[in-house]
């Protein structure tokens, strides 16, 4: 076990999507660049829809994990 944890730390990846995916438990595997082009597209919807406020200074955002 310990050449496996080892193993695991010497694989530094520090790409925040791709953390998150390897830690999901989920069935179907959605790639962290389809991820980063979703949370693009709603970003880009938040601008227009709230005259140009940025969506991830709003702290009143909250979002829900379905």
């Amino acid at each position: 076990m310990n050449e496996q944890v080892s193993f695991t730390l010497r694989r530094c990846n520090s790409d925040v999507l791709t953390c998150i995916a390897n830690l999901s438990n989920d069935e179907v595997f959605t790639p962290p660049e389809l991820a980063s082009r979703m949370l693009d597209a709603v970003a880009e919807a938040w601008v227009a829809d709230q005259g140009g406020a940025n969506l991830w200074a709003d702290k009143t955002v909250r979002f829900l994990d379905p």
